[in-house]
């Protein structure tokens, strides 16, 4: 019924080449969609514990009205310092888990400046920009 014996050499089917390169070419082709439509890394998402990663940089220059900077930091309290105009004013981001019968993690906002007043107005708005279950109101 089939006639083959083992010692023979094994031949491959025969593949043209443009069959081949067409195949590989398609593959890249899917590989590099896959990425195209895979979605930006959304800076507004929070990463657990790392009090950084709640707000950007821009976002608190807009609500205190100078460019800022981070500091380095260790990721559970951050500290944005003004670069321009008042060199006093800075705002502290802290992580914190509660001690709740179900922890987790909250952070809240304090801003450093001489004048209290507006420090509180500043204050409740850069907590508005905090994911409502992640902040400590």
């Amino acid at each position: 019924m089939y006639d083959r014996t083992y010692s023979d050499a094994y031949v491959a089917p025969n593949v043209p080449y443009s069959t081949q390169g067409l195949a590989i070419v398609a593959i890249i082709l899917v590989i590099v969609a896959a990425f195209a439509f895979v979605p930006a890394r959304d800076p507004s998402k929070v990463i657990p514990g790392v009090a950084c990663s709640v707000m950007s940089e821009t976002e608190i220059a807009a609500v205190v009205g100078s460019p800022v900077r981070l500091s380095p930091t260790t990721g559970t309290v951050c500290r944005y310092v003004a670069t321009e105009g008042d060199t006093e004013r800075s705002v502290l981001v802290i992580a914190s888990r509660e001690e709740t019968p179900h922890p987790r993690l909250a952070y809240s906002v304090e801003v450093v400046e001489p004048n209290a007043r507006v420090a509180s107005i500043e204050q409740h708005r850069l907590m508005t920009l905090i994911p409502g279950h992640l902040a400590q109101r």
